[in-house]
């Protein structure tokens, strides 16, 4: 992802995570290989990374929110002042 796609908070939220991730000192462990019938066990923590993707996702959902209700506002506004300016014509025109 480019760096300018990125809005402000999630620039925060990826440093915040860089500096957890110098903090720690190394990289997280490589995972384990996958095996046959493992027990369940217990849900670990989301790592730093999972955290700032779960965010960032989080952030982009609610941007889209946003987005879809200021197109129906817009909407809206641009029917209104449709709507008036056709009842203007409407008693301009209309016969005396």
């Amino acid at each position: 992802m480019d760096k300018g796609d990125l809005s402000a908070r999630e620039k925060a939220l990826l440093a915040e995570a860089r500096r957890e991730a110098a903090a720690r000192g190394a990289s997280p462990p490589p995972a384990a290989p996958a095996r046959a019938q493992e027990p369940a066990a217990p849900k670990a923590a989301p790592t730093a990374a999972e955290r700032l993707a779960q965010l960032m996702e989080a952030e982009r959902a609610q941007s889209r929110e946003k987005k879809k209700k200021m197109r129906r506002y817009g909407l809206m506004i641009a029917a209104g002042i449709l709507a008036l300016f056709a009842l203007w014509l409407a008693r301009v025109f209309r016969g005396r």
